[in-house]
């Protein structure tokens, strides 16, 4: 059961589609299924976002991107590790770089940028388990987001540039047909400086970044003894905010905006050998408000490591 149980794990962390406003990838989503004790997995995984169209508010259009294409090309990092088999950590960060080549438009700044993105690290405590029990597997994780060292206020931003906590609960099952997993969660960040470069800002003001709900969904589906696989849904709802074009609005208060995103995908992963994975995953955002009308690839390596094999 160890396989099954770390292959699961890669799965739905390792390989987790990023999804997120603009062309801003958010973190992974949590797992209901833990490790055994003293095993975990290191996962790369590389992304990219790319958008020709916009939703100003809630209507699609090509806007200040004047044919151009913004995109987001993310590394991601993450380590996870099973403390018992209830309790496990799992901390990612990414390296991130974004483009908008001849289309910088309203919002000033460059045609590019690169850096740190936001880290996470979260525990998640499962409080049911579905070998020891007829129930679904039931999770709660609590997280910390630490903001990365980018400049915010243009259309290319790599992120919002706050600080934050989140928490989640999670309910997942898998059978020898089928299995699928379910997560809701709150996020709430902190203000962040606005950037005094960007167009129409303050010098010293702050702008306020709405607190999010957040569902991701999963079906994971056996393909033989080596494939699986995934279809997903992802939703991020902003709890407030401003609007594109709204009062109070300025390209440098993108930070402020309320941005929701609907996000439908697919994945396919392949356990290599007991201890290696690889996945590819795709995704579209088909509805959103203040969002990029982005397509995501992306492709990842898992490494599992501990115990005794």
């Amino acid at each position: 059961m160890r396989n099954a149980r770390c292959s699961l794990l890669t799965i739905l962390v390792g390989s987790a589609l990023v999804s997120a406003p603009a062309a801003r990838p958010a973190s992974a989503q949590g797992t209901p299924w833990i490790a055994e004790p003293g095993t975990g997995s290191v996962n790369l995984t590389y992304a990219n976002q790319n958008a020709a169209e916009f939703y100003r508010q809630t209507t699609k259009t090509t806007g200040p991107l004047a044919g151009a294409h913004l995109s987001q090309n993310t590394l991601w990092f993450g380590v996870n590790y099973a403390f018992t088999d209830a309790v496990a950590l799992d901390v990612q960060s990414a390296w991130a770089r974004s483009s908008l080549p001849g289309a910088v438009g309203p919002s000033g700044g460059e045609e590019g940028y690169s850096g740190l993105f936001d880290s996470n690290a979260a525990v998640t405590w499962r409080f049911v388990d579905e070998l020891v029990s007829d129930a679904p597997s039931v999770a709660l994780r609590v997280g910390a987001i630490v903001a990365g060292g980018y400049d915010t206020g243009y259309i290319n931003s790599l992120g919002d540039g706050g600080n934050g906590i989140e928490t989640s609960l999670i309910i997942g099952k898998f059978g020898g047909v089928a299995g699928f997993s379910g997560e809701i969660g709150y996020r709430a960040r902190t203000s962040t400086e606005i950037n005094p470069n960007a167009v129409g800002a303050t010098a010293g003001d702050q702008v306020d970044i709405p607190n999010d709900m957040f569902v991701n969904l999963g079906l994971f589906i056996p393909a033989g003894g080596v494939v699986t696989i995934g279809f997903d849904y992802r939703m991020v709802n902003a709890l407030s905010g401003i609007d594109i074009g709204g009062e109070g609005f300025s390209p440098s208060r993108f930070p402020g905006l309320q941005e929701d995103g609907h996000i439908v995908g697919g994945r396919l992963i392949a356990n290599v050998t007991d201890l290696v994975s690889l996945n590819g995953f795709f995704g579209q955002v088909v509805k959103g408000r203040n969002i990029a009308a982005s397509r995501i690839f992306g492709v990842g390596l898992s490494f599992g490591f501990g115990g005794s094999f």
